[in-house]
């Protein structure tokens, strides 16, 4: 039992990082997945120019996933089960933050960093 607990405790871990800048592909990609009300992915870097393709996943309840400085960056609100796919271009540098925009859910932890590197 111990084990299993272990072994499952980090796939939500807050402390996981996708670090993307150093990728050849055309379109960097990558899957965010959220549980209750915290995401998977604390941070994710990306390169100044990368064309992003963000998979959301929603593990139950109604969230989003959303950047507001990112033409494109958002996600529909959806259902506890439900994905939907976005892309973007990180056309400027700097650290952003992404987020639930469901009300009360960015206060209670929903969020995570998106920086972009030059």
């Amino acid at each position: 039992m111990m084990l299993v607990a272990f072994l499952s405790a980090p796939v939500f871990a807050s402390e996981h990082v996708v670090d993307l800048t150093d990728e050849t592909a055309e379109v960097k990609e990558v899957v965010v997945t959220s549980r209750g009300r915290a995401y998977d992915v604390e941070e994710i870097r990306v390169n100044l120019g990368d064309t992003v393709r963000v998979t959301y996943i929603n593990g139950g309840g109604r969230h989003d996933w959303v950047i507001d400085e990112f033409e494109g960056a958002r996600t529909a609100i959806i259902s506890g089960g439900s994905r939907e796919t976005i892309e973007f271009v990180a056309d400027q540098a700097g650290e952003f933050e992404f987020y639930c925009s469901v009300p009360g859910h960015r206060q209670a932890g929903m969020f995570g960093r998106f920086i972009v590197v030059e």
